[in-house]
């Protein structure tokens, strides 16, 4: 059975700390100025800060989506139109870079049984025979995905997955994701 995510969950309080979701300000012209600025705030992150939501978003989508059984498009949905506003400790996150959410969301549906496979075949190198997380997993086969894809440089998204790793796991953890996701992107060099 799926649990909800909580917004205010101890586990999800971890991201703000390991993962920059902060929002910035929206900027104002000198004809704005004039107006009360307190009601001008505007919830915009910049494109970095916006694509590590998307991908911070896409695992716990997939996760979600593996956990209940629900359609990409359910689930796509349900993190667009009813958790693009999440909080955490009252402070709103960045909104995620929509398009980028929906090509990861979609790509791993499409691509699952191949994506899947090379993961497996990387997990067996450096996870030896313990069972893996769906958590962990789940943040494996999505930066897998981005990774056969190319569209960003390999150390990007690595990287930005290692963070999303961090605000869940310890290092041992992080570390596997780390090696795993090296021996991935060495295979689509």
């Amino acid at each position: 059975m799926s649990e909800p995510i909580d917004d205010n969950h101890p586990d999800n309080t971890q991201i703000t700390s390991s993962v920059d979701t902060s929002v910035e300000e929206g900027a104002t012209d000198g004809a704005s100025e004039a107006t009360d600025k307190s009601t001008k705030k505007k919830s915009v992150g910049s494109p970095k800060a916006m694509a590590l939501a998307a991908r911070l978003r896409a695992v716990q989508a997939l996760y979600q989506k593996i956990q209940s059984k629900q359609s990409v498009r359910q689930v796509v949905n349900e993190f667009l139109e009813h958790r693009s506003d999440m909080h955490i400790d009252g402070e709103p996150l960045v909104p995620p870079d929509a398009l980028l959410f929906r090509k990861i969301m979609y790509g791993i549906d499409e691509r699952f049984t191949e994506i899947n496979s090379i993961v497996e075949a990387n997990l067996k190198k450096d996870a030896s025979d313990r069972k893996i997380e769906l958590l962990l997993h789940s943040i494996i086969v999505c930066a897998t995905y981005e990774l056969l894809i190319h569209e960003k440089d390999a150390p990007i998204i690595i990287n930005d997955y290692l963070n999303i790793g961090h605000s869940f796991y310890e290092r041992g953890e992080v570390a596997l994701i780390n090696g795993v996701l090296d021996n991935i992107a060495k295979l689509f060099k």
